[in-house]
């Protein structure tokens, strides 16, 4: 198995796309039903999609697959396609976003409590890390314009995808977190918590 940061299986590249283009298409989707074809700006959300939350879901798996990786272990990520097409029907029929696209497998013979955890925290981390860039950049523009909306957007999805993701329930990122460090858990999840139900 090749170990390296930079390798990816064509598999790998193969459910990355997939899942990036699923995704985009669910948040772009403009509410229940089939309105996209009398909407004359969903093209542009299709494509602002793409770029922004596209970018913030393969940089969250990234950051597991690289720490992982780091850690001496095999991983890859690897699409769940049953759970994109039951969140892009859900988004159809009744208007809900729900986002399940895979998950990063880790192939190693044993794991400490602190390398999963580390591992699991790197995800949320670098979404945190992704939002603090955008919002950065916008200070720099006019408020208001379409690049301030569109890096805005990227603050709140990476926020929301941090928060979502250190819920402490299996099997997401914050049950491992926590299971961990419950005082690392705290500081970074209650924070983003307060922000995103609050």
């Amino acid at each position: 198995m090749n170990y390296s940061i930079f390798h990816f299986s064509l598999d790998e590249i193969r459910d990355l796309v997939i899942s990036t283009v699923a995704i985009a298409l669910i948040f772009a989707w403009p509410g229940r039903g089939f309105y996209i074809f009398n909407d004359p700006v969903f093209l542009y959300r299709f494509i602002i999609a793409i770029l922004i939350v596209g970018s913030s879901f393969i940089f969250h798996e990234l950051a597991h697959r690289t720490v992982a990786r780091y850690f001496g272990a095999y991983s890859e990520f690897r699409a769940w396609f049953e759970g994109l097409a039951i969140a892009l029907i859900l988004k159809i029929l009744i208007g809900f976003t729900f986002i399940a696209p895979g998950a990063v497998y880790i192939f190693k013979d044993y794991l400490t409590s602190e390398e999963s955890g580390i591992i699991a925290l790197s995800g949320p981390l670098s979404n945190v890390f992704l939002a603090i860039l955008f919002s950065v950049f916008s200070i720099f523009l006019p408020p208001f314009t379409i690049i301030s909306h569109i890096l805005y957007f990227g603050v709140y999805i990476n926020l929301y995808l941090a928060a979502f993701n250190l819920l402490p329930v299996p099997p997401f990122d914050g049950f491992k977190v926590l299971s961990w460090n419950p005082i690392i858990w705290a500081i970074v999840a209650l924070p983003l918590f307060y922000w995103a139900f609050f």
